[in-house]
């Protein structure tokens, strides 16, 4: 199984060559679906949700997305009242989907909130979806949001989603083998309670970038009980491989 996690793709503050080299890797890549970590969007303008939509149609790979924080509109009223109303039109009816594909079981959840823009939260049914959703039997399950669930060396002030504790303890339960998140536009790993592993992918195609990383995003290789985790980078002309880390799963779940 070979997975990509493209995130914070930022489309009206995207760059052309990035986006360009990001579309031509991913092909390259051949991996068997992508999965998108939320803010498509600058602004979550129209336009900007058809060029996010654009891209991922054209790697010709199934994909699967959860919304950000900037998906939902800048302006109060409109994203008090209107929401994720244009990323449901144009991006996917579902902003918590559940895929089951061949050995993946995947939820995605829905992070942003109107009242807490910048910071997102999981509430209670949402933990429960996790208790429901991932208790069946999987090669790999993936629990997928926008907001971060651990802090990482190169931000380690930046705070958590609301409601962490409680999600991370129900997807240690049901013995969720990933936790894929963005936000912070670095790419990072750790180990979670209970054997998780957390990933942060970077910013795939957007100028805003963090001091010290360049676009990223992050292709997953699972071969039985070994999990493959390389960061690709752009480097000025292409994406790169910028590192790999082995995993194994164990009866105490990953160990690097």
């Amino acid at each position: 199984m070979r997975l990509a996690h493209v995130t914070d793709l930022h489309f009206g503050a995207e760059e052309a060559a990035v986006v360009k080299g990001l579309r031509a890797d991913l092909i390259a890549q051949d991996v068997d679906r992508v999965l998108v970590g939320g803010d498509l969007t600058m602004r979550a303008r129209d336009e900007q949700f058809a060029a996010a939509r654009e891209l991922l149609d054209s790697i010709g790979t199934p994909w699967t997305s959860v919304p950000g924080n900037h998906d939902l509109p800048l302006d109060r009223p409109a994203r008090a009242y209107g929401g994720l109303d244009a990323y449901r039109r144009l991006i996917d009816e579902r902003t918590e989907p559940v895929v089951r594909d061949g050995g993946l079981l995947l939820l995605g959840l829905s992070s942003p909130r109107a009242y807490l823009w910048k910071g997102g939260r999981l509430d209670a049914g949402q933990v429960r979806a996790i208790e429901t959703e991932l208790t069946a039997d999987a090669e790999l399950k993936v629990l997928m949001l926008h907001h971060p669930v651990f802090r990482s060396p190169q931000r380690p002030n930046e705070a958590l989603v609301h409601g962490v504790t409680a999600a991370l303890r129900a997807a240690a339960a049901v013995r969720t083998d990933l936790i894929l998140c963005g936000h912070d536009h670095v790419a990072a790993q750790a180990r979670l309670p209970g054997g998780m592993i957390g990933v942060l992918s970077g910013t795939a195609c957007s100028w805003r970038v963090r001091a010290g990383e360049s676009q990223s995003y992050t292709v997953f290789d699972l071969d039985g009980d070994r999990l493959t985790i390389t960061v690709r980078e752009w480097s000025g002309s292409a994406f790169r491989e910028r590192s790999t880390t082995g995993w194994r799963r164990s009866g105490d779940g990953w160990l690097p």
